[in-house]
């Protein structure tokens, strides 16, 4: 299944835009323009994803098949799987329907004006009844001022994967919660923990806000400091879920549905959900302001909410669907062949994966934080930009500092009291030079608010301060090696 899946994606791939290309919907189309588009033959529908290949595959074979389809004449869908910074671009040209990538990109793209309002009654009805608004605690619609801007289409939680193979090989104690990876045990070289940039991966990016909200502003910030420094740093967060798999490291960040497929792919892996340290997110669907085919736009979207659940259902997916009823329905042919090889035709999709439905049960009723989205918005950018300049670009001599601290304790070189004493100085907040004032500051929650959104737009502000802060952390990491030295000789 798997081969053969592979190669249809190619020619999923063959028929996708990337970032490089435009999105008209004829596929001779050379002049760069990026409109979408219909015709005699019918309406092609341009979606702005996050979502792989195999999704966009399996969306395809079963959506341009569908009733919905036939009735609001769309004869194709086209997707445009590209990083968050691009969507707007696309979205300018004329794209339909953004899908997938979590609720802070389709945040941060309400807020700068790129949804429209949902406006078909038949997917507002859903809401409430077979859509909830909120699930263990958390939205799971958009709604402002009495309008719904999106709709989460999937429902996902935030852990991380552990091989139990190499774990056991590395001697390494099992990871229950986040502050359980940073911690002296998990101290390797090379290390044995998996993190993704937050600027290439929004579930990474959920992961420490989650961290930050649960442990509070600096002490989450000391908390993810040794989680780098104990990390292998990835450019993104499926990259982390394969080296796991692989048995390239023991643990990493993952959202669930990776951890799913990791569990799938290799019997020693385990999904975690970090007791008490996590939320439950919606993973959106919405209508595009410039849609040019708002109302085949919802149709589809009511398609993916309804039907199309069962796309989740593929043991190439594996995730949570945000709709339970599509547990309770029956499999059809059409389904069967292109989820299941052919198998479970006439049967329930829950009893086709119950391992599926066991974990949306577990998940819907683990235990979380009371996460606050509204103030995650406020600091999301500079969270993004600040964690990678002092975490992952200097992550080298962050890593050298705290493995220094760690053998110099273990070997018997420093004491209890003095471990502790670089450690608390290893993760202490960097003071650095704000570029618009001059004066000497520390990266405080209300100064990471304060510049929030000028770090996301003002690419001069973005570089300079990135740099003060590379250059600020460089210097503390220096400075913990300098004392340690001092120390180890007294």
């Amino acid at each position: 299944m798997r081969k053969s899946l592979a190669l249809l994606m190619i020619l999923v791939i063959g028929f996708s835009v990337v970032a490089s290309g435009c999105i008209s919907g004829s596929s001779s189309s050379s002049s760069g323009s990026a409109t979408a588009t219909s015709s005699a033959k019918g309406i092609t529908l341009v979606i702005v994803t996050r979502h792989d290949a195999t999704i966009q595959y399996i969306t395809k074979e079963l959506f341009l098949k569908s009733q919905i389809a036939k009735e609001y004449h769309i004869t194709n869908l086209k997707f445009i799987n590209v990083p968050e910074a691009l969507w707007p671009q696309y979205i300018k040209q004329g794209a339909d329907v953004g899908w997938g990538g979590g609720p802070t990109l389709f945040d941060d793209m309400y807020k700068m004006g790129y949804l429209a309002p949902i406006t078909d009654q038949k997917v507002l009805g859903l809401i409430g009844k077979q859509i909830p608004k909120t699930l263990a605690g958390m939205p799971m619609i958009l709604e402002q001022n009495g309008k719904v801007y999106w709709i989460a289409a999937a429902v996902s939680s935030f852990g991380f994967t552990v091989n139990k193979q190499v774990l056991e090989k590395q001697k390494l104690p099992f990871p229950h919660k986040w502050e359980d990876i940073a911690t002296p045990d998990w101290a390797r070289n090379p290390p044995m923990y998996g993190i993704a940039d937050p600027t290439r991966s929004t579930s990474n990016t959920r992961i420490y806000q989650i961290i930050l909200q649960a442990f509070g502003w600096d002490k989450g910030w000391r908390i993810m400091t040794i989680i780098a420094a104990n990390s292998k740093i990835y450019e993104a967060s499926d990259a982390v879920r394969d080296a796991v798999i692989n048995g390239q490291i023991a643990a990493g960040n993952t959202i669930d549905f990776y951890g799913y497929t990791a569990m799938k792919q290799n019997p020693n892996c385990v999904y975690v959900i970090p007791k008490g340290e996590s939320i439950i997110n919606g993973d959106p669907i919405a209508l595009l302001k410039y849609s040019k085919h708002p109302e085949a736009a919802q149709a589809f979207i009511y398609w993916v909410l309804t039907q199309g659940q069962a796309v989740w259902m593929s043991p190439e997916v594996n995730r949570l669907p945000i709709n339970p009823t599509i547990f309770n329905q029956t499999i059809t042919q059409e389904e069967a062949k292109v989820l299941f090889n052919g198998k479970y035709a006439g049967e329930t999709f829950g009893k086709a994966r119950p391992v599926l439905l066991k974990n949306y049960i577990s998940a819907i009723h683990a235990k979380g934080i009371p996460f606050n989205d509204t103030e995650a918005l406020k600091t999301v950018n500079s969270l993004q930009y600040y964690f990678k300049a002092t975490l992952i670009d200097v992550n080298g001599p962050l890593h050298e500092a705290w493995m220094a601290i760690v053998n110099a304790y273990k070997s018997g070189k420093i004491t209890e009291q003095q471990f502790k004493q670089l450690e608390d100085e290893l993760t202490a907040p960097i003071q650095f030079k704000d570029p618009l004032t001059g004066k000497t500051v520390t990266f405080t929650e209300q100064y990471a608010a304060k510049i929030n959104d000028k770090i996301a737009t003002d690419a001069a502000f973005q570089s300079q301060i990135m740099q003060e802060w590379r250059q600020a952390a460089q210097a503390k990491y220096n400075k913990v090696m300098e004392d340690l030295k001092k120390m180890e000789g007294s």
